[in-house]
């Protein structure tokens, strides 16, 4: 098989493709990040006898470097683009864009402002939320964090739990002691991605491995016995 035959995709969930056969460019300046597991869109009516509607969120979003001095670092969020909800209920769409510091002299805080746009399928909300708690719990570069709507209503009020990581740098490797070994190599930063492959773009794509946090795989001996393989990471 020609080298040149071997394609990577870096899917998400959502079918978004991220990466092609170079991989992603993915610098500490300029990042894409996808929500994973643990991400939730809350729908909150304070005077209203419901309970609040909770359902989960998958998207992706772009951090770049605003700022960067030794006490904190200031970054810009763009092309917000969030899906949340189920099959059986109700669907929001979130759009938007906004900012996020983390740092501290004396602790490491973070904040973060965003102005969205929600849709629930009747109508749209311009929502600016920010974070109450400024507390940092996990490792850079992950990030979780809750947004509160500061200018709900009686009637609607959105909360948002991000739990987000970069989309994983897919590297392709030829091993020169097994030449017709494939080595794939990424970086789930905690995520869970299963790797998958296909003999066309369009599928069917059979899973390699389980869906894991590790990393990498090597498929054996394919360059010599297909014509071409595609491989794609599918986060769960």
């Amino acid at each position: 098989m020609n080298l040149r035959n071997l394609k990577l995709l870096g899917m998400l969930c959502t079918g978004v493709v991220v990466a092609g056969a170079d991989g992603l460019a993915q610098t500490a300046t300029n990042q894409i990040y996808t929500l994973i597991a643990g991400s939730q869109l809350t729908d909150d009516c304070p005077t209203c006898d419901r309970l609040p509607i909770v359902v989960p969120m998958t998207g992706t979003f772009g951090l770049s470097v605003l700022e960067l001095n030794p006490l904190f670092t200031r970054y810009e969020l763009t092309d917000i683009a969030f899906h949340a909800g189920t099959n059986a209920g109700r669907e929001y769409q979130v759009s938007g864009r906004g900012t996020y510091q983390i740092g501290g002299e004396v602790a490491v805080l973070q904040d973060m402002f965003l102005d969205l746009a929600i849709s629930n399928g009747g109508g749209q909300t311009a929502a600016l939320c920010v974070n109450p708690d400024r507390s940092v719990s996990q490792p850079w570069p992950k990030l979780q964090i809750t947004m509160d709507q500061t200018n709900g209503t009686l009637s609607q009020v959105y909360y948002l739990d991000l739990l987000a990581v970069p989309v994983p740098k897919v590297r392709l490797l030829i091993p020169a002691d097994h030449p017709a070994d494939v080595r794939l190599e990424w970086e789930a930063n905690g995520a869970k991605f299963q790797l998958e492959r296909a003999a066309n773009a369009a599928g069917p794509y059979l899973p390699l491995t389980s869906a894991a946090t590790t990393s990498p795989f090597t498929d054996a001996a394919v360059i010599n016995s297909q014509s071409q393989l595609f491989y794609r990471l599918r986060q769960f």
